[in-house]
């Protein structure tokens, strides 16, 4: 069976995703808020999915907004925002990031895990950080991330699955297509049930490059000031060879 992109592999996402460091992630995030000297208190997670990052900026002491464009994500979230009554609210959406209103603005954004490399054209971009904008106060702080032009020329998303004991395989394949510099993966999962059966189905996952000066023009015309420009999960300039670039951004 096949679908699109973060619909099937909602309910499998977080096993997918065990070796991903969220604490890190969001310690990182709150670094480079206290690089720029600035203090959060209610962030608005944009593609938040299964709200991993939402949990554990929220142990961090934040109060976290996520918003999602895949609904079974949202579900997912939802769930953990009941797993404990200590942390601080956490309230889940779904939407689309080029055109959503939730009423409110909050004091500091993120975007993690390349989730803007997944909108494919210039207008709809510049749409999402245009809407992302009216939804911070003036001063507020964004910090994003995009897998670098360099990180989808090198195949790095042509994977496979290395531990034969894990409940759920796959198998990725993707094409850059140089001309477009949209990347196309093709994704084959394969999940181990308790009684032993296997489920199989697959997702296509689509995402484009985007260059610095680019990001920059969209920033721009969207109001944002650009800060730094990092080489990620580091304070260092970015390189030749970025995997990833993290941006922070405050609205004008």
């Amino acid at each position: 069976m096949s679908s699109f992109q973060f619909q099937e592999i909602a309910a499998h996402y977080d096993d997918l995703m065990e070796v991903v460091p969220y604490d890190f992630w969001a310690e990182y995030v709150v670094t480079l808020f206290e690089f720029v000297g600035y203090q959060p208190y209610e962030v608005l997670d944009c593609a938040c999915g299964t709200g991993n990052l939402s949990l554990e900026l929220a142990k961090l002491g934040l109060s976290v907004t996520g918003i999602d464009l895949s609904a079974p994500m949202i579900q997912q979230a939802q769930k953990k925002s009941t797993l404990s009554d200590v942390l601080p609210e956490m309230h889940f959406f779904q939407g689309d990031l080029s055109n959503f209103n939730l009423g409110k603005t909050f004091d500091s954004a993120t975007c993690l895990y390349d989730s803007l490399n997944y909108i494919l054209d210039n207008q709809s971009i510049t749409n999402a950080f245009s809407c992302i904008r009216k939804h911070l106060k003036t001063g507020g702080i964004f910090v994003f991330d995009f897998n670098s032009v360099w990180a989808f020329e090198a195949n790095l998303f042509s994977q496979n699955s290395r531990k034969s004991s894990t409940p759920l395989q796959y198998n990725w394949k993707a094409r850059f297509d140089e001309k477009t510099r949209i990347c196309t993966v093709q994704m084959q999962f394969t999940r181990r049930n308790f009684d032993g059966s296997l489920t199989e189905f697959s997702e296509i996952h689509r995402e484009r490059a985007y260059t610095i000066p680019e990001i920059e023009d969209f920033l721009r015309k969207t109001d944002w000031r650009l800060l730094h420009v990092f080489d990620a999960y580091t304070l260092n300039r970015p390189h030749s060879r970025s995997e990833r670039w993290f941006f922070v951004v405050q609205a004008a």
